[in-house]
């Protein structure tokens, strides 16, 4: 059997609305009644590139490698008759998301039945569709003027205006946030970089409050012009969930708008190693997320739930800043809460969640010594932890847990820490040489030799227990940078900007023959 005829089969069979194929994950159709997955194996690249290949004629996959967005009609009318069907494909690297949309005749209105004689009346042809927008997970920015024009002009909705083009535009250029501030023309960021969008006019005062207004709850109005500004989750079609954040600055009104993916990234699509993804495996004690601001401290421990959710049945329980990724109910439970006060409020949530039992609970940020001590505490008592602070390297995470706590109770975090911590895991994202970003991570794993160096307070030891540990998946960070630039994938400069040890990072590129005079040339 072909396999379009087979696709639009199994849609028919789950009386299902589409089906969903993402690379590294299962395929899955939903339907009225839920979601139902179609295998138990996960879908690679070579399957879902050669999906591509069924799917789309040649000119769509163009159009899909030149926009990183395409929609395509299925020309077939014999294997679901009361149905017509189109695929919406998303592309960004090797992360492929395919999906297939179920019409149904019935859904769609009759035409009218009239007596002859009738009128000949002349109707204009209906203009061709356009590509769906959708909102892809990796994508570079697009930076040739004319792909710029392109993307604008496939990112115009049918029916709506003001805000909502705005956010489709960003939402095609893969931008991860819509900024919109009064005497400047409208912003977005791609790849950690801000950019103003090619062709759009300068916005005023009123131009601004108008278009924040289009989103805005009525709830939410009294405060637009207040200093303090407001804040609000919204649902715009063919992008997804939109968290929208007002100010007011020395220029008028100004409004930020981040992109809330509809999924969160899987294990499997940030690359993470088998210790990485172990470490999702522990029944107890704590795990560390590691590294400096805006280095996707966030998107990995939401790629750890995400583990968690699809291999073990437990309780989990996230406390957040903001619910950036939602995750579904799938093997686990997640229950996912913001926190926006203070330490004591940080204190009080955290105590409250322990009450009910979880057996994993997320920590967005062990902002206090209070904090680091329950959640070590918590550990120590057989939950597994995650948390993140911010730190370059994972040795100066665990100097900043043992640093930040009084000295008289110094000696008890290090033996609890010994005692409790699993793993670190430190990122840092780097511009790749192609576009956009890829992450370079240190692992730390807490072997013996780890757990007596910590004990012991001679943390200073860390990163030569790190060297000795690579048959045990212990990876530094220094390693991983040199491997990046060794295969093109990022620069050296690049590179040599973000490591934490500048001079062992030279050292290491020269022993392996690469030329370091860009030093030089930065000096």
């Amino acid at each position: 059997m072909p396999l379009v005829t087979s696709l639009l089969t199994a849609i028919a069979r789950a009386n299902g609305d589409a089906l969903v194929l993402h690379g590294g994950e299962r395929p899955y159709v939903v339907a009225p009644t839920g979601q139902s997955e179609l295998s138990s194996r996960v879908l690679t690249l070579d399957a879902m590139v050669g999906m591509l290949r069924e799917l789309l004629p040649e000119e769509a996959r163009h159009t899909l490698d030149e926009l990183g967005a395409v929609q395509h009609d299925i020309a077939d009318t014999t294997t679901v008759p009361d149905a017509r069907f189109t695929v919406v494909a998303a592309r960004g690297g090797d992360d492929i998301w395919i999906e297939i949309r179920r019409h149904r005749k019935t859904d769609e209105p009759e035409p009218v039945k009239v007596s002859e004689p009738v009128a000949v009346v002349e109707v204009e042809p209906e203009p061709e569709p356009h590509p769906a927008i959708v909102l892809p997970l990796s994508r570079s920015q697009v930076r040739d003027q004319v792909r710029a024009e392109q993307a604008a002009r496939f990112s115009q909705p049918l029916h709506s205006a003001g805000i909502n083009r705005l956010l489709r535009i960003a939402a095609a250029r893969g931008a991860s946030t819509l900024y919109l501030t009064s005497q400047a023309r409208p912003s977005i960021r791609v790849d950690g970089e801000i950019s103003p969008i090619e062709g759009e006019p300068v916005l005023s005062e009123p131009d601004v409050e108008a278009l924040m207004l289009d989103l805005m709850p009525e709830r939410n109005r009294e405060t637009l012009r207040s200093q303090a500004g407001t804040e609000w989750i919204c649902d715009v079609p063919d992008v997804g969930r939109i968290r929208c954040v007002t100010f007011r600055d020395h220029r008028g009104a100004g409004g930020i708008f981040r992109m809330i993916p509809a999924r969160a990234i899987s294990a499997e699509q940030l690359g993470l190693s088998r210790e990485i993804q172990g470490l999702c495996a522990e029944a107890n004690g704590l795990v560390l997320v590691t590294g400096p601001r805006s280095s996707g401290k966030s998107t990995l421990i939401s790629a750890f739930v995400d583990l968690i959710n699809r291999t073990r049945s437990d309780h989990v329980i996230t406390l957040e800043h903001q619910i950036k990724f939602v995750h579904e109910i799938r093997g686990s439970l997640v229950s996912q809460r913001e926190v926006r006060g203070d330490n004591s409020e940080w204190m009080a949530v955290a105590r409250a969640a322990l009450r009910e039992n979880p057996d994993v609970l997320v920590i967005e940020d062990f902002r206090s010594p209070e904090i680091v001590t329950l959640a070590l505490e918590a550990a120590q008592s057989g939950h597994l932890v995650i948390g993140a602070l911010t730190a370059h390297t994972t040795t100066e995470a665990i100097d900043r847990i043992i640093d930040q706590t009084p000295p008289d109770r110094r000696p008890k975090i290090q033996l609890g820490l010994a005692e409790a911590l699993r793993g670190v895991v430190a990122q840092v994202l780097l511009r790749k040489t192609g576009g956009g970003r890829v992450a370079a991570r240190e692992v730390l794993l807490n072997t013996a030799a780890v757990a007596n160096v910590i004990a012991e307070g001679k943390t200073s030891q860390l990163p030569m227990a790190i060297d000795n540990g690579r048959r045990h998946g212990m990876v530094a960070l220094n390693d991983a940078l040199v491997a990046f630039v060794q295969s093109g994938i990022v620069d050296s400069r690049e590179a040599y900007r973000l490591a934490a040890d500048q001079p062992g990072f030279l050292a290491m590129l020269k022993r392996q023959g690469i030329d370091t005079s860009f030093v030089e040339r930065l000096a």
